[in-house]
């Protein structure tokens, strides 16, 4: 019987971000209450959006208009909230936004099989020249009120962020979604072996629609946690995000070729990227650094995940030898 591995990659992300928050605290001001409150309030929606992301990702896809997209959402919701509407009007009219936005990525994607990246980077241009065109002052919404800003600003116990709390809330329900649903194991399928997946009745078309639709869904909630922490909305400052989201699934195991990964790694993957930020931060580094390392993390994680990728096939050849030799399996 062959003896399970309990390191996992997850479980040594998860002792990566624990050692850096104690280093931070012992170095810097990390551990204050301000400085942990800051830190679950800027963490939130780098949460929730890489969660999104990993699971487009999963089937083999990549979405690089989600910091576009999250800057429509913000409009919306804001736009909803000047005239007076509540959080339970513009949050839903802000996921609508996001759906809407990331099924046409999808759709085009699947009906005329144009690859994803391509397809994102291409809509990404359009959302910001649309920003600049057609909305008024670019999007700009100023002196937003407190049926904006309450939920982004709100906190329990005077220290947990209303937001960390739902983003949490999300992490665990995706956890649960991919591990005990047939939605969930359809996109490590279609992810992992299309044609497998297909023999297995899977419509992998379908599912990835499916899949950008859910992404919208989630970057919906994400922009929206992230515009209501300001009392004011400029679409162009998502512009660029698609970064972090993406950054922080690829650190937390999800492999950008599809099928492997799990939404605890994404969850510790952002965590680890904003804890980054704060180091750099306290460093004195200039933002166009914090972009390089955002870089160099992608780098980093899609070669490990290119190891990972060549040691499978490695070992699937050797048993593939083992059996054809010792006839086993017949």
């Amino acid at each position: 019987m062959q003896k399970r591995n309990w390191m996992t990659r997850e479980l040594v992300l998860i002792i990566i971000v624990v050692a850096f928050m104690l280093f931070l605290s012992v170095s810097t001001n990390f551990s204050s209450r301000s400085g942990i409150y800051s830190f679950m309030l800027d963490v939130s929606p780098t949460i929730v959006a890489a969660i999104a992301l990993a699971m487009v990702i999963f089937t083999g896809n990549i979405d690089i208009s989600a910091g576009t997209i999250s800057g429509f959402v913000a409009y919306t919701a804001g736009s909803l909230a000047k005239s007076g509407m509540p959080l339970w009007i513009f949050l839903p009219a802000g996921m609508l936004i996001g759906m809407l936005l990331a099924g046409l990525n999808g759709f085009i994607t699947v009906k005329f099989k144009v690859p994803s990246i391509v397809v994102t980077l291409a809509m990404n241009m359009v959302h910001i020249g649309f920003y600049a065109t057609f909305l008024p002052q670019s999007g700009w919404i100023e002196n937003l009120g407190t049926n904006f800003t309450w939920f982004g600003r709100g906190r329990f116990f005077e220290l947990i962020p209303y937001t960390f709390v739902g983003a949490i809330a999300v992490a665990i329900l995706f956890m649960f979604i991919m591990k005990y649903t047939k939605f969930g194991m359809s996109l490590y399928a279609v992810g992992g072996n299309r044609r497998s997946a297909v023999y297995s009745g899977i419509n992998p078309d379908r599912t990835v629609m499916k899949v950008f639709l859910v992404e919208g869904l989630l970057l919906g909630i994400s922009a929206v946690m992230k515009a209501t922490t300001r009392s004011e909305v400029m679409p162009s400052v998502f512009v660029g995000r698609e970064l972090f989201f993406i950054a922080a699934a690829l650190v937390g195991g999800v492999s950008i070729f599809g099928g492997v990964g799990k939404i605890v790694g994404a969850l510790f993957g952002a965590m680890l990227v904003y804890l980054l930020s704060i180091a750099m931060i306290y460093l004195g580094f200039q933002d166009y650094y914090q972009f390089a390392i955002q870089g160099g993390i992608i780098l980093i994680a899609v070669y490990i995940t290119v190891i990972d990728v060549e040691k499978m096939k490695k070992t699937f050849r050797r048993k593939k030898r083992h059996v054809i030799t010792t006839g086993e399996g017949e």
